[in-house]
């Protein structure tokens, strides 16, 4: 969650999800398919995945003391899911909390692990750090965060039992692209792996299987890129929506247009507070999303100084690739 532009906390959860060895050597076990804000019922997880015995895993981080917000959080997972895992990391705990939690699932009869997680203090500076850089080059310095045990599992105060599930084999995922979800999945999953500085694309999306068009924020509020496969017009796009709080960037970036067309390509269309390039969906799902991505990549490295940082000029130095 973040907190007064603060991205700390998911800054975090990434690098757990790039280096998750981190987080199974703690809980010993290892995590499959480990999503960043998976959207479950009336909520967001910090982490969701799964267990090597299909078990479901929820991990929840906060980068303070265990507090009254997080608490509610991690006792409404407890009381909606019937088995599985929940990871609690946190800088330090309160006891009662932690009696509190004890307490809930061992009266509810559940097939329910708690781990509880402490954060090393020294994670803190290096967090504050990347937090701090530009938006673009976040995820090429989360190496700073390698430090030496930066979470130990607090094995007294935790609940671990064995928990019946089925052994996972892996299996390089097959996608069948006359699904719009796994057309979308295929979407997101080139995104994360093409262009996997911009931050947003890691954040899991919800209704894969009926939307057609997938947001993403672009920095400062009401600047929005949109993206779609095949749109009600069978159009595929990239797009870059302002709003009339926003108009004063959308204009600053019209001024170069000539600029963004030789970056971009000339079929950049200005309109409506909207940045837009699209085409006819190509012959096959891959080659429209490679075009797609080669699209908003150009958009990203070239835009992103004016909607991240388009009343701080100062940070414009440390992104030099933009127009």
């Amino acid at each position: 969650m973040s907190f007064k532009g603060s991205e700390k906390e998911f800054i975090f959860s990434l690098s757990l999800q790039q280096n998750k060895g981190i987080l199974e050597k703690e809980l010993g076990f290892s995590l499959e398919n480990v999503q960043l804000e998976k959207h479950y019922p009336g909520m967001k997880i910090d982490m969701y995945g799964f267990d090597n015995t299909g078990n479901e895993v929820f991990v929840e981080n906060v980068l303070l003391k265990s507090n009254t917000t997080h608490q509610k959080k991690v006792l409404k997972i407890i009381n909606m899911i019937e088995k599985g895992s929940v990871v609690y990391l946190a800088y330090d705990f309160q006891e009662h909390h932690i009696k509190e939690l004890q307490q809930t699932i061992l009266k509810s009869g559940k097939s329910i692990n708690l781990y509880l997680i402490k954060l090393n203090p020294n994670i803190l500076n290096p967090l504050e750090m990347l937090n701090r850089m530009h938006k673009l080059k976040i995820y090429e310095n989360l190496h700073l965060l390698d430090i030496t045990n930066p979470i130990q599992f607090l094995e007294k105060d935790s609940i671990v039992k064995p928990i019946q599930g089925t052994k996972i084999e892996r299996k390089e995922k097959r996608y069948n692209f006359e699904l719009r979800k796994d057309a979308n999945e295929y979407l997101l999953e080139t995104l994360r792996k093409r262009i996997p500085y911009f931050l947003p694309f890691h954040r899991q999306k919800a209704n894969l299987d009926s939307i057609r068009v997938i947001s993403f924020g672009a920095g400062r509020s009401d600047c929005n890129y949109f993206v779609s496969l095949s749109d009600r017009r069978n159009m595929a796009f990239v797009e870059l929506r302002f709003s009339e709080n926003t108009r004063k960037i959308y204009n600053a970036i019209k001024e170069k247009e000539v600029l963004v067309k030789e970056r971009i390509g000339e079929k950049v269309v200005f309109k409506d507070n909207s940045i837009l390039v699209e085409f006819k969906p190509l012959k096959s799902v891959k080659d429209t999303v490679e075009e797609l991505v080669d699209i908003f990549e150009k958009m990203i490295i070239a835009f992103s100084n004016y909607t991240y940082y388009f009343y701080e000029e100062h940070m414009w130095q440390y992104h030099s690739q933009g127009i």
